[in-house]
């Protein structure tokens, strides 16, 4: 029983920990091109698609068709989708490392921090 009981307290300890801080938000959405299961897809390039003003995304330059290569230290081709989905997930305050191309081919990277969402 007390070790039941300690194993519930530890998850709830470590849920509390992971979802202490409020979700962050960038300021821009994506589009996919993937291969496989349509829930999970294989990416094979992910592009900006929508900058909101004032957001983070737009305070850094990262513009509507910009191709995101890379996230932290994940390339984004040949990756599940989900699996970077979860690399976007930060709370406020926490970075996120993009390496970008532009449609005229120019590669740049950026760092971005995880804002409160307005509204």
């Amino acid at each position: 029983m007390k070790k039941a009981a300690f194993c519930f307290f530890l998850a709830a300890a470590l849920t509390h920990s992971a979802f202490a801080g409020e979700k962050g938000w960038f300021g821009f959405g994506v589009a996919i091109k993937g291969e496989g299961f349509i829930l999970n897809p294989i990416l094979r390039s992910v592009t900006v698609d929508s900058v909101q003003a004032r957001s983070p995304a737009a305070e850094k330059g990262i513009g509507i068709g910009d191709e995101i290569i890379r996230m932290d230290t994940t390339d984004v081709a040949g990756h599940r989708a989900l699996e970077l989905r979860s690399l976007m997930q930060k709370v406020v305050g926490e970075p996120l490392h993009l390496i970008l191309k532009r449609p005229n081919g120019e590669t740049y990277s950026v760092t971005l921090t995880a804002a409160k969402k307005p509204g």
